[in-house]
């Protein structure tokens, strides 16, 4: 088997444990992958930061069987032959970390800390009203692993939550749980839009302007999935023209994102380096995510988080 990673150390021991290093490939630079893992049959692969992934090398591999990828997105994999390869993701692993995200975003800025810093700085003592959570309404488009814990977290400040969901099956922390076909009553009936979808020949561009103008006026928009879900451009003028209360945007179509783009400059709007999935010791988590993979895969067991490429997830 082989280890596509620039830092694998902290994990290898674990892996350590169940292949003999005899038979462990380690790939730590991003060129040199088809030669690394010539032989192997199993590959776990990570992402380079700011480097392309490597698909045309995986999947030139000649005796690889299976992939298990590092994200819960494959949308860097895809497309690819099932019956010529396996592929799990690592889908589950980042709810709770992605739901504390979300949830600490909106306190932080409906409760405007970065006021109350200033404030502290400034040595006054200048009180306001804060607006509360409880009573909103959040609705959750894509509510798989992540979106779940995101209704789990805004159930406990006292939100209703609405989740779209491509299957339309009940969600667990939503109260309402509908099909893509409702998609405009769900974001008119919210407070708080969240996007977790992945990203997928199906859900590439879904939030386009149309999507994004059903939306509430005076709502949230948070997006933790993809920016190649959402329209940026439309995105962008409704912002500027005040149509959103805020927005809370952790991914984009481009990243890292420009200096020179608009969204660092805009007011009440929360930018961070597509950071809300990364949690102390993540690759430790994807580890034992991937060990126990691999032991189903010794016993011809049913793998976990196995990707439909016809879905993208």
């Amino acid at each position: 088997m082989a280890v596509y990673d620039p830092a694998p150390q902290l994990y290898l021991p674990l892996i350590g444990r169940v292949v003999s290093s005899d038979r462990l490939r380690i790939c730590t630079e991003p060129e040199g992958l088809g030669r690394t893992a010539a032989d192997a049959e199993v590959l776990l692969a990570f992402k380079f930061p700011e480097r392309p992934f490597p698909r045309d090398e995986v999947l030139a591999l000649p005796q690889l069987k299976w992939v298990q990828l590092a994200s819960a997105g494959s949308d860097h994999l895809l497309p690819f032959d099932p019956a010529r390869l396996t592929v799990t993701n690592a889908s589950g692993i980042h709810g709770d970390t992605m739901a504390e995200y979300v949830t600490a975003s909106l306190l932080n800025m409906r409760w405007d800390f970065p006021r109350l810093l200033r404030q502290q700085r400034d040595r006054r003592w200048n009180k306001y009203e804060v607006p509360s959570l409880a009573g909103l309404t959040m609705g959750i488009v894509g509510a798989g692993q992540v979106g779940s814990r995101i209704g789990q977290r805004a159930r406990a400040f006292g939100m209703r939550v609405l989740a779209v969901r491509r299957s339309g099956a009940p969600v667990d922390g939503a109260d309402e749980t509908c099909g893509p076909d409702e998609l405009q009553r769900v974001l008119a009936r919210s407070d708080i839009v969240v996007i977790t979808l992945p990203l997928t020949s199906h859900t590439a561009g879904m939030i386009d302007a149309r999507a994004l103008g059903w939306t509430r006026p005076g709502s949230w928009f948070v997006n933790v999935s993809r920016g190649g879900i959402v329209d940026e451009a439309a995105l962008l003028d409704l912002l500027r023209r005040g149509h959103f209360a805020g927005a809370i945007l952790d991914v984009f179509a481009e990243e890292p994102l420009p200096p020179g783009s608009p969204f660092w400059d805009l007011p009440n709007t929360l930018v961070t380096p597509h950071i809300s999935s990364e949690f102390a010791g993540w690759p430790c988590a994807v580890a034992r995510l991937f060990c126990d993979n691999l032991d189903r895969w010794a016993r011809a067991a049913p793998l976990v988080n196995v990707v439909d490429p016809a879905l993208g997830y």
